[in-house]
């Protein structure tokens, strides 16, 4: 894919990972907006990148559709949707997970993404073409230890995105999914990795989504691990 003027919007588009791919996706001529809850950095980033911005809180479905509607208004089009707003919790044994921690866990992780999903699926479907892309984790091919919350929502991602995919097989709506190891992000402020130095940077992940996409024929599920020591 030719990424020269796409649209692409980006949720969690202000900080760490969804910016590194907002400059990413600028680097290649795309018109680029991202989407964060946070005024402050949003307006920031947008400013420093020189992108679009849009106030949105990815747990409340109408602001995401007031997403949709803004980009589709300003830009006519949206080429490509990546759903990537996502938090973390301190690692902690089942039994011990807060309920409220794990309410807004989801309410960000899971339903977030399925907010994002119906908002585009809407545009793309009557546009017939689009491409979205669900950054998901490799938490979400397997459990860990001490982080059976944070598994659970990416668990329920992968899920959402192979349904989904199955239901658009012939309405020209591409469906995606990202799977990266540990990055070097702020998902973690809660308790950073005492390895955190060792993780991938956004940057380095970001190409290789990118470099994806250019292709002809790209991964429809993505894994990208540290590499090994």
């Amino acid at each position: 894919m030719n990424l020269n003027q796409k649209v692409v919007v980006i949720t969690g588009g202000s900080l760490g990972f969804g910016k590194a791919l907002a400059k990413a996706f600028k680097t290649e001529g795309a018109r680029v907006v991202i989407a964060s809850h946070q005024p402050t950095e949003l307006e920031k980033t947008g400013k420093e990148i020189a992108v679009d911005y849009c106030l949105t809180d990815v747990t409340d479905a109408s602001t995401v559709e007031r997403l949709g509607e803004y980009v589709i208004k300003k830009y006519d089009a949206i080429d490509i949707w990546i759903n990537n707003a996502g938090i973390q919790i301190a690692p902690s044994l089942t039994e011990d997970v807060a309920p409220e921690k794990l309410r807004r866990l989801f309410n960000v992780n899971f339903f977030g993404y399925f907010y994002g999903c119906q908002t585009s699926l809407r545009i793309m479907k009557k546009q017939k073409h689009g491409v979205i892309i669900n950054i998901n984790s490799t938490a979400g091919l397997d459990g860990k230890p001490e982080l059976s919350a944070y598994c659970s929502s990416k668990f329920a991602i992968k899920g959402l995105t192979e349904t989904i995919r199955k239901e658009n097989a012939v309405t020209g709506v591409k469906i995606l999914a990202v799977y990266p190891g540990g990055m070097q992000t702020d998902i973690y402020n809660e308790k950073y990795p005492d390895d955190i130095k060792e993780y991938m940077t956004v940057e380095s992940v970001a190409k290789k989504v990118i470099a994806n996409l250019k292709t002809t024929d790209p991964k429809q599920d993505l894994v990208i691990k540290r590499p090994a020591k």
